[in-house]
């Protein structure tokens, strides 16, 4: 007896091998070195071709119910006959998307295929189930996958984008004359802060901004932590070419210039560890005011600058996270619901910060936007330039019952037929009245 039970000690020793080896996520750095002969490319200066207006989009965090009320919010847009006429919407004059988790999806998605696709995005996203894809159930193996650093890698979440929605596409491809600017970002475990996925932060870390992946960028941004592993890049700074980081970093403003310079000088900061970037920024307006503060006249190309006369900036909020259950009765609630209350509590306070900061920073904008077409570019008329904030929220949302379907979105990548339908014309209405009324709308 003694000895059959010897024997069976090595066949669980390779039974417990295989259940840890299949239980711990798959991460390696998927970004490739900096080389010194092929430098570092910025963004295209041309952009997208507008006409006297610019549209720029924000699109906040918040899985699939983020991307199907901003997917209504781009088709009512698209609705919007642009001031030129002749067939052109304010979707045709969308200048810069920014973007986050799943906001992040669909900017990502037309800022590729333009403005055009939009129509597009619910047949390759919305009335797909990507959860399907996903490692969804309760197991040992899940379980101990978590507890490793996630339940699912990029083989899962940026395997089927890069099949159903980007095919193959990299950062480099999105600099192409005539795209909107993207701004995407996910969050820097090591910094506590945002990691744009820019020219300059790869560059500060002596990597090869136009190879990453698209679906890499996006899958990190909407990586939320536990259910995904984070996305891995190596700091290649300790063998990066003479010359090759630095510059970059060093023009940035304050916030990024110091988060930059620990990328050269940290010894331990040999891999950036990336999950959800809706962490840092939910409504991806702190990533549009970081590059309101560059050289004018970014985020707008020297040529839109020029020919523009109003732009008009949405913002769309989708996280509604507030309410639930928890208030029916005194006891309560239970871990998972304080835990996750407490969260969105950090998350959305700190989007209300950032929101009310867009605003105070879109004025300080216009003013060195006019300052740049009077003194640099020579433009006629000027100061004929006018701003339009449009903030459109879930949470203005009060109906009871509304309320309450809208909130049974959270959390998810796949949503019903029903749940698109509503969230997405709900997109589309707040964002027709805020244009026509100017309901939640501060002109400047």
């Amino acid at each position: 007896m003694i000895l059959n039970r010897l024997r069976v000690l090595p066949l669980l020793g390779m039974l417990v091998t295989g259940l840890s080896a299949c239980a711990s996520p798959s991460n390696p750095p998927s970004n490739a070195p900096l080389a010194a002969t092929i430098g570092q490319a910025s963004y295209a200066r041309s952009g997208a071709r507008i006409g006297k207006t610019a549209v720029i989009v924000a699109l906040s965090g918040g899985g699939a119910r983020s991307a199907a009320f901003g997917y209504g919010v781009l088709s009512a847009l698209a609705e919007q006959p642009a001031a030129e006429g002749g067939g052109r919407t304010l979707a045709d004059d969308i200048a810069v998307l920014a973007g986050v988790s799943g906001g992040g999806m669909l900017a990502a998605y037309v800022a590729l295929h333009g403005p055009s696709a939009i129509p597009a995005f619910k047949r390759d996203f919305l009335d797909r189930d990507p959860e399907a894809s996903l490692r969804t159930t309760i197991t040992p193996a899940n379980l101990l996958r978590g507890y490793r650093g996630g339940v699912n890698d990029l083989e899962g979440l940026a395997g089927w984008l890069d099949q159903h929605l980007y095919h193959g596409a990299t950062l480099g491809d999105l600099q192409s004359s005539g795209r909107p600017r993207l701004l995407l970002h996910a969050t820097d475990l090591y910094n506590r802060a945002p990691f744009p996925f820019d020219p300059a932060s790869f560059q500060a870390i002596c990597s090869d901004f136009s190879a990453f992946p698209l679906s890499h960028a996006v899958a990190a941004s909407a990586a939320v932590p536990v259910l995904f592993a984070p996305v891995v890049l190596e700091n290649y700074n300790p063998t990066c070419p003479v010359g090759a980081s630095g510059p970059a970093a060093a023009a940035a403003e304050p916030g990024f210039r110091d988060v930059r310079a620990r990328y050269v000088a940290a010894p331990d900061l040999r891999y950036l560890k990336l999950l959800d970037g809706g962490l840092v920024d939910n409504l991806a307006t702190r990533h549009l005011i970081a590059s309101m503060r560059g050289q004018a006249p970014a985020p707008l190309s020297a040529e839109q600058a020029r020919r523009v006369t109003r732009v008009v900036v949405v913002v769309a909020d989708a996280s509604m996270r507030i309410g639930g259950d928890m208030s029916k009765a005194p006891d309560g609630p239970g871990a998972l619901d304080t835990v996750t209350a407490s969260i969105d509590a950090m998350i959305d306070n700190a989007s209300r910060a950032s929101l009310d900061a867009l605003e105070q920073e879109t004025r300080r904008w216009r003013q060195r936007i006019i300052r740049w077409r009077c003194d640099v570019a020579r433009a006629r008329d000027c100061d004929r330039f006018e701003i339009e904030l449009v903030k459109l929220s879930l949470a203005d949302i009060r109906a009871p019952a509304m309320a309450a379907r809208i909130l049974q979105a959270h959390n998810k990548l796949s949503l019903t037929v029903g749940e698109v339908d509503l969230l997405s014309g709900l997109g589309r209405r707040l964002l027709a009245a805020g244009l026509r009324h100017g309901r939640g709308t501060a002109r400047q």
